[in-house]
């Protein structure tokens, strides 16, 4: 969801990495950040979180069931295990241990290698805070309103950069994440616009809705993040229509 490389899917991998969470979980340990966005995109390293609960388990587990499905941006799992509590392996614990801070300092290695990716690193946190800011403003009603009744007063009492005003104005999307705006920001805007999840990711691969959707799954399936306040959802227009790119 990051620029032009938005809807990655690597279903090869994800089926990979539940086999490993049940047999292997220490070698999913030893990959970094930016493996996991190499292997199944940058929103993929997300998956990390299962090793928290694989960690509450014991070294010896059982899977009794499990299920998988792609339908359009993030393949959907689900999965039951036993635990087979055994001896600890205290080699194995010890090892995670003695290289953890060494991983710390190297989660993202290699990242900046990946064409149409943009990992939200310090530096662009601080080229993007005002803007992220701004957009997550959007949450409060009061500021919602503003900026759909008076856009440039919004942006004024934000402090926006020029730049930043323009990049909102002409809803450049793909922009917007050059410039180190989080996507999930870009998610609340596109909810108070009305434009849906999917008319963005189609805008930061420079295509249609209809171009993007033919490589969906469901390719039916239009969302966001949209509250029972949002204004009509006119999802019927095309991407050229409503969201540059």
């Amino acid at each position: 969801m990051h620029g032009e490389r938005a809807g990655f899917n690597n279903t090869q991998w994800d089926l990979r990495f539940l086999d490993l969470i049940e047999k292997d979980p220490v070698k999913l340990t030893q990959l970094t950040h930016a493996d996991y966005a190499r292997l199944g995109g940058m929103e993929g390293a997300e998956v990390i979180m299962w090793l928290v609960m694989r960690g509450a388990l014991s070294a010896n587990i059982k899977k009794i069931h499990q299920s998988y499905y792609l339908p359009s941006m993030t393949g959907l799992a689900t999965a039951i295990y036993e635990n087979e509590a055994g001896a600890v392996n205290d080699e194995a614990e010890a090892k995670i241990k003695a290289t953890y801070l060494d991983r710390m300092n190297r989660q993202l290695a290699g990242v900046e290698e990946l064409e149409g990716t943009y990992p939200f690193t310090l530096a662009r946190s601080v080229k993007g805070y005002k803007l992220n800011k701004f957009l997550h403003g959007l949450i409060v009603p009061e500021r919602r309103r503003l900026f759909l009744d008076n856009p440039e007063a919004a942006f004024q009492q934000a402090g926006l950069s020029k730049e930043e005003r323009d990049l909102v104005r002409r809803r450049d999307w793909r922009g917007m994440i050059h410039h180190g705006v989080i996507f999930f920001m870009l998610e609340k805007l596109g909810a108070v616009i009305g434009v849906s999840n999917l008319h963005i990711y189609a805008a930061m691969r420079g295509e249609s809705l209809e171009q993007f959707q033919k490589t969906r799954n469901a390719p039916g399936a239009l969302y966001s993040v949209a509250g029972r306040d949002a204004e009509k959802l006119a999802w019927d227009k095309n991407v050229s229509e409503k969201v540059p790119a």
